[in-house]
């Protein structure tokens, strides 16, 4: 809730700094939010066990320690980056630099433990701002031990993209 009153005040400010000066400027605003919303134009994560901090909604795992985070070159070249990780469940959380020269940094699975099903808050801060998104982490149960029995979990748990990534890496 907290998030969505934050994104209406945020926009509600902007547009009405814009609409002083032109009636085009918050017509562009709207078009640069909802490409930073719905994560058009971040690219595609180095491997299926990036998640993009750019866009995200569901995430599918196998190993705990293949997950990383990934941001793409443009959102880091914005400057020095600090991601707060958080369980939204247990409220275990953790505050990191991302230097600008790592493509992905590790998830900090000593300090938040991935847990299936879980709720997690991604809050990415630089001298810009920051932005807050929300990931639900899903392991792949290790009894699926086909690649279209895993496929098929993951379309059931929302983790299309990484399908489609998984489906393209076979098909190579």
């Amino acid at each position: 809730m907290l998030i969505l009153i934050l994104l209406f005040s945020f926009n509600t400010t902007n547009a009405a700094e814009f609409t002083q000066t032109s009636s085009y400027e918050p017509i562009k605003l709207t078009e640069k939010f909802d490409n930073r919303r719905r994560g058009i134009g971040c690219g595609t994560p180095p491997n299926i066990w990036a998640i993009s901090v750019c866009k995200m909604d569901s995430f599918c795992y196998i190993d705990p320690k293949e997950v990383s985070l990934w941001l793409p070159p443009a959102k880091r070249a914005e400057g020095a980056n600090f991601v707060t990780i958080q369980n939204l469940e247990t409220k275990q959380k953790i505050t990191k630099r991302w230097q600008i020269s790592d493509i992905t940094i590790p998830w900090p699975i000593e300090e938040v433990p991935l847990t299936s099903g879980s709720d997690y808050s991604i809050r990415l801060s630089n001298r810009n701002g920051a932005s807050v998104y929300s990931v639900i982490l899903n392991k792949i149960p290790s009894e699926l031990l086909e690649i279209v029995q895993q496929t098929e979990w993951m379309e059931e748990k929302g983790c299309n993209k990484q399908v489609k990534m998984l489906l393209e890496k076979q098909d190579t």
